[in-house]
């Protein structure tokens, strides 16, 4: 059984798990600008961005490996929602990202870039 999916080159639809997913990373989205409302200063902003590059990253080099994959296979499934669920911890840290919950947002940073790669490997 293979989890590429069958025809890499060609237009395909995009599923409910796919859009669910890129919700979570808009959660984060507003996730940011609460964050950047509250610390409404250049250090605010800074640390913002710096969130926003990893979050960014984590987001996009997941699209990125997930066109590879054959999204209806349950396996690639399996891993659309772990990601997704890892994205909303992720998601919900943000705010105090560099406070107490900061090592959540690390964890559920390194586990979806982790758990991806391993997937993909």
């Amino acid at each position: 059984m293979t989890w590429l999916h069958p025809s890499p080159g060609a237009n395909a639809r995009v599923g409910f798990a796919e859009l669910l997913f890129d919700l979570v990373f808009l959660f984060a989205i507003t996730q940011f600008s609460h964050s950047l409302l509250h610390h409404y200063t250049l250090h605010g902003a800074l640390k913002t961005g710096f969130m926003f590059v990893a979050v960014w990253w984590v987001w996009i080099s997941s699209t990125w490996a997930l066109n590879f994959l054959d999204p209806e296979t349950i396996a690639v499934r399996m891993l659309l929602f772990g990601l997704m669920a890892a994205g909303l911890f992720m998601s919900m840290t943000l705010p105090d990202a560099f406070g107490a919950r900061g090592w959540v947002f690390a964890l559920a940073c390194t586990g979806m870039r982790l758990g991806r790669s391993m997937f993909m490997l």
